[in-house]
């Protein structure tokens, strides 16, 4: 599913923020200090979360192109979801963000339940992505200030 606004915001500004972002969460899970100049493609780390940390899912950089391309694969025993957001600048004040999320690799029930209710649900994923891209292009601008 993949969902495009254009924003009045800096690409610079909403590249930092999902850099620093995947940082935080990367040195949360590995207890490792990290710089934003070393995330890069192939760049791996195991994330933990629910109950008692229980459940994980292995993260990888696929592309990190600042400011204009961010890519990653989170893999789990359901399949791979592709997270990636494309950011081109239509001028100063301006930016035109595409932001996608993608399940490959999934076992046969996934596969089969994402077909049956992606129809029922397709809005509400939609209008999901694109708060989820407010919200970040918010705090872009929270974050320098402006």
């Amino acid at each position: 599913m993949e969902i495009t606004k254009v924003y009045d915001a800096h690409s610079e500004d909403f590249f930092h923020l999902l850099r620093n972002s995947f940082k935080a969460d990367y040195q949360s899970n590995t207890k490792k200090a990290i710089n934003v100049l070393d995330i890069q493609p192939g760049l791996k780390y195991t994330k933990h979360f629910g109950k008692d940390n229980k459940q994980k899912v292995l993260i990888e950089v696929e592309e990190m192109t600042f400011p204009l391309h961010y890519r990653v694969k989170l893999s789990s025993n359901r399949g791979d979801n592709i997270i990636e957001y494309l950011v081109e600048p239509k001028d100063d004040n301006e930016i035109e963000v595409t932001y996608r999320e993608e399940y490959v690799n999934t076992d046969f029930f996934t596969k089969w339940n994402n077909k049956l209710l992606y129809p029922l649900f397709k809005k509400k994923f939609q209008k999901r992505m694109e708060a989820q891209v407010d919200n970040l292009i918010r705090h872009s601008k929270v974050r320098k200030g402006s």
